[in-house]
């Protein structure tokens, strides 16, 4: 069951309320623009869940990070030598998700949120404990399937890559969420298929700054989904690969002023925020994050 992008009426069994039908891969709408070239060219036969590996020659749109647990681990759990490994215990649970999950509880109205991006699933998962009713999409097919295995507990446990190349298995050590407010769906951001100004809390995590000149449309696609009043969270290591240019505005500024056009009023803000993704068992990859909640106007 899902929202029709066009009514914003209830889908069952992949039909609108009119009888229109929409493609469903393994279950899960898929509800971007031209979703029938969409699945010839990212959809099933690409890649075996069970192993990761690819079955045949095709564009994949990726998960970003080697495993799918990984990005569920607060920093303190990923373990790590030496120093290093201190440092990643000192963190705690500090990483974007738990700043901007924080922020959504406490700062966010009453009503359902919406993770855009949502990847495998950790700001998903989250916000499913606040007890409210969730809306996650990706246009990744393989991130949102496995983010359904993972949080309803169909895939509860995984293989790792070793620093020599071998395998390890690894357990997903949290409690499956209720399907009965969880909605799935592969979805482009820049089109999100639900309906405009029916949100209490909206996240974008980490896909502005990978998104080039989509990041403007997307950014406005959020905007547009909050209730007056609701929540905008977002979090971006700004680690795009753009050539530096003397005398450019900051990425935050930038994000800043484009929040204050679009009529949102910044609430909290927290800068270099440490996002650890563990490559392999002894390689990990640190970005360091700016995350803002913004709050739409109530008129």
């Amino acid at each position: 069951m899902y929202i029709c992008p066009v009514t914003g009426g209830r889908l069952v069994n992949g039909r609108s309320p009119e009888g229109r039908r929409y493609p469903a891969l393994d279950g899960i709408p898929v509800l971007v623009p031209d979703p029938e070239a969409f699945l010839a060219r990212h959809g099933p036969g690409a890649w075996d869940l069970r192993t990761g590996l690819p079955t045949r020659i095709i564009e994949d749109l990726p998960v970003d990070a080697p495993d799918p647990v990984t990005p569920h681990l607060p920093p303190r759990s990923l373990g790590g030598p030496g120093g290093f490994g201190q440092w990643l215990q000192s963190l705690g649970d500090a990483s974007p998700t738990s700043v901007c999950a924080r922020w959504g509880t406490e700062l966010a109205p009453p009503g359902r949120a919406v993770d855009i991006g949502c990847g495998v699933g950790p700001m998903t998962r989250r916000m499913c404990a606040t007890g409210r009713v969730v809306f996650a999409f990706d246009r990744s097919p393989r991130a949102v399937l496995l983010a359904r295995d993972l949080l309803l507990g169909r895939l509860q446990e995984t293989v790792i890559p070793t620093h020599r190349g071998g395998l390890q298995r690894v357990r997903f050590p949290f409690k499956p969420v209720s399907d009965r407010h969880l909605y799935l769906s592969i979805a482009d951001a820049t089109a999100p298929p639900l309906p405009p100004d029916t949100f209490a809390w909206v996240h974008l995590g980490n896909i502005l700054d990978v998104a080039d000149d989509a990041a403007g449309p997307i950014l406005l696609a959020a905007v547009s989904l909050l209730q007056p009043g609701g929540l905008l969270t977002i979090s971006t290591p700004y680690d795009s690969d753009v050539a530096p240019v003397f005398g450019s505005p900051s990425p935050e500024d930038e994000l800043r002023g484009a929040l204050t056009e679009l009529r949102l009023t910044i609430v909290d803000e927290e800068e270099h925020v440490p996002w650890v993704v563990r490559q392999y068992d002894r390689g990990y990859r640190v970005l360091f994050t700016h995350c803002l909640a913004a709050r739409r106007a109530l008129r």
